[in-house]
């Protein structure tokens, strides 16, 4: 009996690598990018223009270098009818075979994405084993191709971990949405809630100087550099793009939402006390925000407590705060009375303009209902929340004012 055992045994142990593919027998797809196809009704006919970024395995090798305009060979476009059936198609002129499983972004253009036919193909698409749910979407402004073949990032020989490099820091300072495949089905099948995608665009456009977080991607003033950029959101309403957010309105969100996690934002604010100069304060959100949910007749009534705190970065008035306590409550008050008026102005925009929400609030509506029909009927999306009565409260605390310099010296100085 021991004879069979072991021969069982060595086949469990021997069976494990018969399915296995060397490096440079696989194409690793690190960018995808749809765009509609020229010429053709995508409502009459499907088919998508599928963009490919492939990673070089030669640059990986120790001491290997890229020629010049090697960079730009790796980028493929092809009009098929999805992105899954794409991969085949595309091995009529790759010779290896395609893999999507090291894929870290989809980058879809603005006009894709106002189409229904985007969330058909995208729900498919996810089907395949090879494409994850961690995967990044963004929606760029113009098409996906050119995003792809014009990023030219100066301080990484390859692309792939720039995309990741960008999006991991642009996520922390809350200029963009946390945005993965997973999180826009959980948003869109949940049938209750917006969800917002990073929002990109390749080309600049003159928007006129404003605060550091009021720009959507294309309007940051810059000159230089990679011409690729991220800021904002792209805003999705039951699997379509209905319209888009600045950074500004994309932070706040994130601050809004216990869903999110924002570490590392940094904003400005005018001086209450010397309108001509600008507060540098770095913005931390400790707690988790209160959301209460009170149901009555007609429209419900929802307190927000929004937990703040900030430590003083930059006073170029050199007005002295932190040995002044009266002046201290001054900016306070200045402080809360902003930040509560930007909130408010967003919450507005989204009862107004988008009927619904990205807070994810509806989290806090759904135990009130002790059936998932109950609250269906009740309507959350369509007809509660773009007329509730929302009341939001500031729970802001100044925490430090960073390295002193008395202020007189200062002005000393500059006299």
């Amino acid at each position: 009996m021991r004879y069979p055992l072991l021969l069982c045994a060595l086949i469990l142990v021997l069976t494990g690598c018969w399915d296995k593919k060397e490096v440079e027998e696989r194409s690793y797809v690190v960018a995808i990018g749809m765009d509609l196809p020229k010429g053709i009704d995508i409502e009459k006919e499907q088919a998508v223009d599928v963009t490919f970024q492939f990673s070089n395995p030669k640059l990986n090798v120790k001491g290997a270098s890229a020629t010049e305009g090697s960079e730009r060979k790796d980028v493929v476009t092809l009009t098929a009818p999805d992105i899954v059936t794409a991969r085949n198609m595309a091995n009529s002129f790759v010779t290896r075979e395609i893999s999507y499983s090291h894929n870290k972004v989809l980058i879809v253009s603005e006009d894709l994405a106002k189409k229904e036919i985007f969330y058909r193909l995208l729900s498919t698409a996810i089907k395949d084993r090879e494409i994850r749910r961690e995967t990044n979407l963004i929606v760029t402004k113009g098409k996906a191709s050119e995003f792809i073949s014009k990023n030219k990032p100066e301080l990484l020989v390859r692309p792939h971990r720039y995309y990741q490099f960008l999006i991991d820091r642009a996520a922390e300072t809350g200029l963009v949405p946390e945005s993965t495949l997973n999180r826009f089905f959980a948003i869109t099948d949940g049938d209750a809630d917006l969800f917002l995608a990073i929002y990109g665009a390749s080309n600049q456009e003159e928007a006129g100087f404003r605060d550091e977080d009021q720009y959507k991607a294309g309007q940051v003033p810059k000159t230089g550099g990679n011409p690729v950029l991220m800021i904002g959101s792209a805003v999705f309403k039951e699997g379509k793009m209905i319209g888009t957010l600045t950074g500004e309105e994309t932070r706040i969100t994130r601050l809004l939402d216990n869903t999110e996690n924002t570490r590392d934002l940094f904003s400005s604010f005018q001086d209450p006390l010397d309108k001509r100069y600008k507060i540098a304060v770095r913005i931390k959100k400790t707690n988790r925000t209160k959301v209460k949910i009170k149901l009555r007749n007609g429209p419900p009534k929802i307190d927000v407590t929004y937990p703040i705190e900030i430590k003083i970065l930059s006073v170029p008035s050199l007005i002295n705060y932190a040995d002044d306590m009266k002046k201290q409550k001054q900016l306070k008050a200045a402080l809360e009375q902003k930040l509560k008026e930007n909130a408010e102005n967003l919450i507005k925009k989204t009862q107004k303009k988008f009927k619904t929400e990205p807070f994810y609030w509806s989290l806090y509506a759904r135990p009130l209902f002790s059936t998932v029909k109950e609250y269906e009927e009740w309507d959350w999306n369509n007809k509660r929340y773009p007329y509730a009565d929302i009341n939001i409260k500031m729970d802001l605390n100044i925490t430090g004012f960073g390295k002193q310099f008395k202020e007189s010296d200062i002005e000393k100085v500059l006299d």
